[in-house]
């Protein structure tokens, strides 16, 4: 199972995850021109894309691939917000498959109407690949987990010397996204035996810091892990 970070911040947000047979896109939130060129203009090569709420800057092209003939998964909730028809709606801790690829949705925690990380196994080479972004925290335990790719938004200090941040900007912050010893804490408590690779996702451009988060996260978890900071 291999991991692709093709957008990945506040602008826009766009991942795919593939096992050599099936191609899954996570997120379209990139103009429909900019995928295709980020996918090489071969789009017929995803099987689907699972969207985990309906934030512009992970949404932006959906309606595009909804008429490309490509199949999106999301929540109810994300639907509803999105207005959209034509989708696939799944919910929370309800398996579905895509090709090859066994999909779990679970909730996250954000201000969206029903957000939703995923944990994606792969019946081809049994990996596994936990997602989730745009999320306080998160609690969840993942069985033999592969690859984690993990919001890592934002330093609560670097936070707190913003100050000419609007307060309603840093409230938001502070209550819809992930502060770096926040998932440090979080990291803790996995079992990353089996993981080779943790992605650290949606740094702010303002309020983080790349090597230093990097940093942070291999010094708790285990020394063959290797963490990665997917750029914008």
């Amino acid at each position: 199972m291999e991991f692709y970070s093709y957008a990945s911040s506040s602008a826009g947000n766009c991942y795919a995850v593939s096992d050599g047979q099936t191609r899954i896109l996570l997120e379209c939130g990139l103009a429909f021109r900019t995928l295709q060129k980020k996918l090489d203009f071969q789009l017929s090569e995803i099987d689907a894309c699972l969207l985990s709420h309906e934030h512009k800057d992970h949404s932006k092209c959906v309606q595009e691939l909804i008429k490309s003939g490509l199949t999106v998964f999301m929540s109810e909730g994300t639907a509803q917000a999105l207005e959209l028809d034509g989708v696939e709606v799944i919910e929370a801790r309800r398996q579905f498959s895509v090709g090859t690829m066994d999909i779990v949705p679970f909730e996250t925690f954000h201000d969206a109407q029903e957000p939703l990380g995923f944990y994606i196994k792969s019946r081809v080479d049994g990996e596994s690949l936990a997602f989730a972004t745009d999320t306080v925290n998160l609690g969840y335990q993942f069985e033999e987990l592969t690859m984690l790719a993990i919001e890592s938004n934002y330093d609560a200090d670097i936070l707190s010397r913003s100050e000419r941040m609007p307060e309603k900007t840093r409230h938001r912050i502070e209550n819809s996204h992930m502060e770096i010893r926040r998932l440090c804490e979080y990291l803790k408590r996995l079992d990353l035996e089996k993981c080779r690779e943790i992605f650290l996702l949606h740094l702010s451009d303002a309020t983080s810091h790349e090597g230093n988060f990097i940093y942070k996260v291999m010094r708790v978890v285990p020394k063959h892990v290797r963490v990665t900071a997917c750029g914008k």
